[in-house]
């Protein structure tokens, strides 16, 4: 088998078609002709034995009436024996070979037997005809010449037509198969064109080749069917290949400005070597320097991963709460540690999904919680710095009214029958209305309100990256001054 499928793997389809075709022609072939040779063989038989019963029917009736005066003669062709009950031959034209009885048994029921010699082969049929003085046999032959004539000649004229058949069906095969797989070949070499032009041509040929697609055929077929099916694929991968350039552009120009400031730090802290209060100032901004790198890099590998799509999780209604409720605890802990004023607090509805899960891990859901709330925080941190500010230089003292208005993020978690939705709720600065259709773009900050010297721009991004690939949606609400609500929908899965 192995043989065998190494050939084939080297034929082209049209070839394997037309192979096939043949085996399968030459198997229908043989199997008709052994069929119809075998079916013509059981009526020449059956024709045969009919003869045998008109040739001893007139002797029968004979023998019925007298045995002792037979006066029909055997006609040419016609070999016919009768035999007494005393196992006497009272008359026979058989010929040497059959002689005395036709090698035939002598029994109370008609036999019909097959009869070979060395001269020819014989249809032997003997009849019992009962009478008083006992029982008569009437022994009858044919001989097979003319059936074997027949047959032979039967067979040879099948062998001939089912070879004929063969090879006008194996020609017709093989023509159907290159009209048929023609729209195939004028797509490959489409293709061959399209990635020649891309990887070879000039500027104005890749860029024109990069709007352009396979052609497809005005017959709503299969191949038309392909044909969408690959300009798909073909615009997923251009649009693949063009999210890449961008992330590695927006990457490059997110990660040469850190590196610079690094670089002036680390020079920086060299020249300040003989003094060890500036030194370890310097040694602290490049901390902070590398650790917006780290965090830049970690975002950037999270999106690699959410863009591969790779194996999603499951999570149900208690995961999700329970994924929010530990999420919450660590925003609260984050706050504290950046010396945020504000209170972080969730709501969950309290009765579950009867079934259905989401297309996130717990661990997924939780990223999004605390990018989300993550963001709140540095909102309401700026909103802090600048309230601090103003009223400082109002009169010199933060307000009263000021540190009471603390702020505030909250995180509800509702469903109805088909989905899950998760508000995050904050009464920071919100975002400006011309930059909210954008805030999920990838490194895309506000110049004032919502942006930190630490944020990468991606925080959003891999938010919107997350519940995309659950087959989610995500709606930004904002007013600047009065907040932002993210409203996320998950849709629950059997």
């Amino acid at each position: 088998m192995n043989w065998i499928r190494g050939f084939a793997g080297r034929l082209s389809i049209t070839a394997r078609i037309a192979v096939g075709s043949f085996v399968v022609a030459v198997l229908i072939g043989v199997v008709a002709v052994i069929g119809i040779r075998a079916g013509v063989s059981v009526i020449l038989d059956n024709a045969t034995v009919t003869l045998l019963e008109h040739d001893a029917e007139p002797f029968a009736q004979q023998v019925a009436r007298n045995p002792r005066d037979i006066e029909t003669i055997p006609g040419e062709g016609q070999y016919v024996a009768i035999v007494s009950p005393s196992g006497q031959v009272k008359m026979s034209s058989l010929p040497k070979s059959l002689r005395p009885f036709g090698h035939a048994p002598l029994t109370g029921e008609e036999t019909i037997s097959r009869v070979s010699t060395s001269v020819r082969d014989y249809i032997v049929r003997t009849a019992p005809v009962v009478r008083t003085d006992g029982v008569w046999h009437i022994v009858t032959a044919r001989s097979e010449d003319a059936n074997e004539l027949v047959l032979g000649r039967l067979s040879a004229a099948l062998i001939v037509g089912a070879a004929a058949l063969v090879a006008c069906f194996t020609v017709a095969s093989f023509i159907l198969a290159r009209t048929a797989l023609r729209p195939v070949n004028a797509m490959r070499r489409q293709a061959d064109e399209l990635a020649r032009r891309q990887s070879a041509g000039t500027t104005a040929e890749r860029d024109a080749s990069a709007r352009e697609l396979l052609e497809v055929p005005p017959v709503r077929d299969e191949l038309a069917a392909l044909a969408v099916t690959l300009n798909g694929l073909i615009e997923g991968l251009r649009a693949s290949a063009d999210r890449e350039k961008q992330l590695v552009s927006d990457a490059s120009h997110e990660l040469r400005t850190p590196l610079a400031v690094l670089r002036g730090e680390l020079e920086l802290a060299e020249l300040d070597a003989g003094d060890a209060d500036a030194l370890l100032a310097d040694i602290r901004q490049s901390h902070q320097t590398v650790l917006r790198l780290s965090n830049l890099a970690t975002n950037l590998l999270e999106l690699s991963r959410i863009d591969a799509h790779g194996q999603r999780g499951e999570s149900n209604w208690f995961d999700l709460e329970d994924e929010l409720a530990a999420a919450i605890d660590r925003s609260r802990q984050a706050a504290a540690m950046q010396g945020v004023d504000c209170v972080i607090d969730f709501e969950v509805v309290a009765d579950a999904p009867a079934t259905g899960t989401v297309a996130l891990s717990s661990q997924e859901f939780g990223r999004i919680v605390d990018n989300l709330i993550g963001n709140s925080i540095k909102a309401l941190a700026s909103e802090e710095v600048r309230a601090e500010g103003a009223n400082a230089e109002d009169s010199g003292v933060p307000s009263a009214a000021a540190a009471e208005d603390a702020g505030t993020v909250t995180a509800r978690l509702t469903h109805d029958d088909a989905s899950v939705c998760l508000s995050i709720i904050d009464n920071g600065p919100g975002m400006p209305s011309d930059f909210v259709p954008i805030a999920l773009d990838r490194f895309t900050r506000v110049d004032a309100a919502r942006n930190t010297t630490t944020g990468s721009g991606l925080g959003l991004a891999i938010v919107a990256g997350l519940v995309d690939a659950a087959r989610g949606s995500i709606r930004l609400s904002s007013e600047p001054g009065a907040g932002l609500t993210v409203d996320i929908v998950l849709p629950l899965g059997a």
